[in-house]
């Protein structure tokens, strides 16, 4: 790329992220007050640079504790390492059902992902990606891999370090991200040879020039035009190009097969980027919350260290620490606090109400559910209704969390399969069409789908018993092998323990044959019997209709 083709490109790229970070301040002032009033840290929006957090001045912790409940209930309710939070199937359950192997190359391949997702450091990232979705409405998480170590690692981005764009569909599809690096990191990860020649110079002194920050700008967006036959990295689809915003050169450009990124937003906004959050929504609610504890406060400081009013002829004399003395001859000139009113109108009650709408904000009864009693006689059933009730009021949060968890997935999947981590799958499924589909089992998820699709199938299944006492040819209609796949897929039932149907049908017709081979050994028993209960008469005559008669009728000839 010529120098100024390079100038070019950086100036384009410069322009973009500018009109991004427009975009994205119109939101900052409600992002700004989250950071106030929910978040635990105050970040620099402008200047990434300024790394060193500080403590928001704020009068109550309570909705920094809610959102805290509510990122932890999602981590551990829809991917934790401790369950079982997703499985594999095919987009068309005949892949699955007819496909001799199918199934044990799932449960290979879900082994695969489980294994590789240990050894990375996903369950650490994808918590700070839900954070920040609970407080800003969006969170981001690149799904990469360690170059030379063949290991999957992901980073989730700053909030504050984040620009995002969508494409026609309201997709997101272009993030920039501007952060900071130090020259020495910046050598190692771009190449020494990339930095200006300034940058390097510095790199060769021992004055701790090494140690300078450089604000980078990285930006990913899908390629317009690009030679998909081409094994060079500027040939695929999606750009990943680094530039130093202060030296205006491009220290890396490169691409990706797929779209790195997987963006969780909480609450979609049509037509923006950007969505709305449990903490956004709730911010009329915390504002009034923290007021409350802030005019709290004060009466509690008026009750403990009243005014008080002091006598004039007592002035510079009086003494209102405590076990201090005064001594006065006039009984009317004493010492008394100022009464500043005891009956403040904000009694516990009400705020004790306020204190619930923000909780309820951020859903906190929902999921710490499991760790309240149940009364003694509520059954288990009633308990997974009741369970499932609540989990269908999230369902559009279920939605657009496994939406994002779906992409960490397929990129996972994408980068093990690059990599040759991926075992081969049987001869059946090449070139059969088959897409891959991800299941989620964690909690949340199986709320849901137990209340809705197994709780379906047993209501059915209660159908079908009485039916079938009145009109027992109408069991005919039921498909009992599917029902009851469907049922063990719904309570996350193994794959690898349900039998593939070619092995279903093996196992029945072995069964019919051993039952037919019994049944026939059976009849030649029962014949040998009536032939020695009847060996007395073997000289008689055969009488038609008699024993003999039907014996010999039965063995096609005579005795």
């Amino acid at each position: 790329m010529g120098r100024e083709s390079e100038k070019e490109k950086v100036a384009e790229l410069k322009r973009r992220y500018k009109h991004l970070k427009e975009e994205r301040d119109k939101r900052l002032a409600d992002w700004k007050a989250v950071q106030k009033y929910v978040d635990s840290s105050v970040h620099n929006w402008d200047n990434p640079q300024d790394r060193i957090p500080k403590r928001p001045k704020r009068f109550t912790s309570r909705p920094t504790h809610f959102a805290r409940i509510l990122r932890s209930g999602l981590v551990g309710y829809s991917i934790s390492p401790n369950i079982v939070w997703q499985k594999l199937t095919f987009e068309d359950q005949h892949h699955v059902d007819k496909i001799y192997g199918g199934k044990d190359w799932l449960e290979e391949v879900e082994r695969k992902l489980y294994a590789e997702f240990a050894r990375s450091n996903l369950y650490q990232q994808v918590g700070l990606m839900i954070d920040s979705a609970v407080k800003y409405g969006h969170g981001v998480l690149l799904i990469d891999e360690v170059l030379g170590e063949n290991q999957l690692r992901f980073t989730a981005l700053k909030v504050q370090e984040v620009f995002l764009d969508i494409d026609e569909y309201d997709a997101p599809s272009v993030i920039f991200r501007r952060y900071c690096m130090t020259l020495r990191n910046a050598a190692s990860f771009f190449g020494k040879d990339n930095l200006s020649s300034i940058q390097q110079a510095d790199l060769d002194c021992d004055d701790g020039n090494q140690e300078k920050e450089i604000t980078i700008i990285h930006a990913v967006y899908k390629r317009e035009e690009y030679d998909s036959d081409s094994p060079d990295a500027k040939n695929m689809p999606y750009a990943s190009i680094y530039i130093d915003e202060g030296e205006d050169r491009i220290l890396m450009e490169s691409g990706y097969t797929e779209f790195p990124y997987a963006v969780f937003i909480w609450e979609p906004i049509t037509g923006t980027p950007y969505g709305e959050s449990p903490a956004i929504q709730a911010l009329d609610d915390i504002r009034f919350l923290n007021k409350l504890d802030e005019q709290t406060l004060k009466i509690a400081q008026m009750a403990g260290s009243p005014a008080y009013n002091v006598p004039e002829s007592m002035r510079g004399s009086e003494n209102v620490v405590p076990s201090g003395y005064n001594y006065y001859s006039n009984p009317d000139e004493i010492i008394k606090p100022v009464d500043a009113g005891k009956n403040y109108p904000i009694t516990i009650d009400r705020y004790q109400k306020k204190e619930d709408c923000v909780k309820d904000w951020f859903n906190v009864d929902f999921f710490l559910a499991l760790q309240q009693k149940r009364p003694g006689n509520m059954t288990a059933t009633h308990v997974m209704e009741l369970q499932g009730e609540k989990a269908s009021v999230l369902a559009d949060l279920v939605v657009n969390l496994n939406s994002a968890l779906e992409k960490i997935i397929q990129r996972s999947f994408n980068i093990l399969w690059r990599q040759g981590k991926i075992p081969q799958p049987p001869a059946g499924l090449t070139n059969s069409g088959a897409q891959l589909k991800v299941e989620f089992m964690g909690p949340l998820a199986q709320a849901q789908k137990k209340y809705h699709e197994s709780g379906g199938i047993s209501q059915g299944l209660n159908l079908i018993g009485a039916v079938a006492q009145i009109a027992p040819t109408a069991l005919d209609t039921i498909d009992f092998d599917s029902t009851l796949k469907r049922g063990l897929e719904g309570f996350g039932f193994p794959q690898e323990a349900i039998r593939e149907d070619r092995d279903i049908e093996a196992l029945r017709k072995q069964r019919a044959e051993q039952e037919a081979m019994q049944q026939q050994q059976a009849m030649a028993m029962e014949q040998q019997k009536q032939i020695m209960g009847n060996v007395d008469k073997l000289n008689e005559p055969v009488h038609p209709g008699s024993t003999l008669a039907e014996l010999q009728k039965q063995m096609g000839g005579g005795l």
